[in-house]
């Protein structure tokens, strides 16, 4: 990935932010696009930080790596371009708004307001033309950041409301919050709302989907052990109810069965040609080896533990459904490829589809591995016993592997929980509560 590019792209980001920070009073949906603009440079910064210090690696002989293939940065070329056309345009507004209104006198509410009726009537870019250009940007955020963790910058997040990426000093804010070095940064934090009497309770409604290539194995693994830790944390006696997912479902990428994005899925131009796997019908049940490595063992050794398998035990491989961006929050994945073909999926249907497909805060693409420890530029990979060479019919080896494979799952969930979840783990004596105790004595 070329450094300029990406400085230059930066560049006129951070312009068009610099002349919205100027402007004072500004209609709503100008001040929504300037913010838009603030949000998506905190990831392009993220970016040019990263791709600086890969460079500096380079050249001290660190062995640098970006992990992108070269369809993948081809496509991340095509989004920078995109990115630097919608800055353009940006500027472009903001230039002319404000030097139609760089006059100003004490009836300058009213001049303001009539001003504004005329520039969006007048000019060729109206409301509706500016919500267009906003709602682009947000897909390219989204897009972006989903690169950002295939190259292992950073776990994908939203960024807190309250920072942005500005420094220059907005009429009405503190100048104090400008940083000394004068430039646009990332971490800058300004725009603190007041608190609040009432803090919003947190969400206790996130929908997680986990994807490999058949809906066999691993995504099923994960499923279950989400599902496990789901009800050793409901029964827990002191962290009884935290928990806030309320949906965790599976599903296979080349499975055909119920799989409403499967033409979608045939016309991806995929970064490699062995990204593009054969399809299966789908309804096979899970693979045997991988579930008695999640549940013939003494973790989670409790009551509900029979029921989660056989709920497990009863489902059959699926595909992907067609709202699998807008419906559920965090979207995971195993491997690099499986990464790539699904942020190839959300791009193709956001063309199709249109902003509808991905809203905002919703269709993260995460890499599983990215919970594990990994080197910066690399993201560890969860990989199917099998096809890391493992021969299916070594049931020995096969389930040694998997015991390794349930144990990776489970550590990087946990880790996912912790951070994003605020999860608190339940401790042994908790969960072997007098309330668990009784319900395991029912059930003999």
């Amino acid at each position: 990935m070329d450094l300029g590019t990406v400085l230059t792209v930066v560049e006129l980001v951070q312009k068009a932010i610099t002349i919205y920070e100027r402007i004072e009073n500004l209609p709503q949906q100008m001040a929504q696009l300037g913010r838009r603009m603030e949000n998506l440079n905190l990831f392009l910064v993220r970016l040019q930080n990263f791709l600086t210090e890969n460079n500096k690696n380079d050249k001290n002989n660190k062995n640098p790596k970006t992990q992108l293939l070269s369809g993948q940065l081809n496509d991340l070329r095509k989004l920078l371009a995109g990115i630097k056309a919608n800055a353009e345009k940006v500027y472009d507004l903001f230039d002319r708004y404000k030097s139609g209104i760089l006059s100003r006198s004490k009836d300058l509410k009213f001049r303001a307001s009539w001003m504004t009726q005329v520039w969006f009537s007048i000019v060729d870019s109206s409301a509706d033309k500016v919500q267009v250009i906003m709602e682009d940007i947000d897909q390219q955020r989204s897009l972006l950041r989903d690169y950002l963790v295939l190259m292992a910058v950073e776990k994908a997040y939203e960024p807190p409301a309250t920072t942005t990426t500005t420094t220059t000093t907005r009429p009405g804010r503190d100048p104090a919050q400008k940083p000394p070095n004068g430039t646009l940064a990332a971490t800058s934090p300004i725009r603190r709302p007041p608190p609040s009497p009432s803090p919003t309770p947190p969400r206790r409604d996130y929908k997680i989907l986990f994807v490999d290539p058949y809906n066999e194995a691993r995504s099923v693994v994960a499923e279950a052990l989400v599902k496990l830790l789901a009800q050793l944390t409901l029964r827990a006696r002191n962290g009884g109810g935290d928990w806030r997912i309320g949906e965790v479902s599976s599903a296979g990428f080349f499975t055909k069965r119920k799989n409403e994005a499967a033409g979608a899925i045939d016309a991806l131009d995929y970064s490699e040609r062995s990204f593009q796997l054969p399809w299966r019908p789908g309804g096979a049940p899970p693979d045997a080896t991988a579930l008695s490595a999640v549940f013939d063992n003494r973790w989670a050794d409790y009551p509900f533990k029979k029921d989660v398998r056989k709920e497990i035990l009863a489902r059959t491989s699926r595909g992907v459904p067609k709202d699998v961006f807008a419906r559920f929050d965090f979207v995971f994945v195993f491997t690099v490829r499986e990464h790539d073909n699904m942020v190839k999926l959300k791009e193709a249907l956001l063309r199709r589809e249109g902003p509808g497909a991905a809203p905002r805060c919703k269709g993260r693409v995460l890499q599983l591995g990215a919970y594990l420890a990994h080197k910066r530029g690399q993201v560890r990979e969860i990989l199917n016993p099998v096809e890391a060479g493992v021969k299916s019919g070594d049931l020995k080896k096969k389930r040694e592997a998997w015991n390794q494979q349930v144990s990776e799952i489970r550590t990087a969930l946990k880790a996912f929980l912790k951070q994003e979840m605020r999860w608190t783990p339940p401790d042994d004596q908790d969960i072997g509560s007098p309330s668990l105790k009784g319900l395991e004595a029912g059930k003999k």
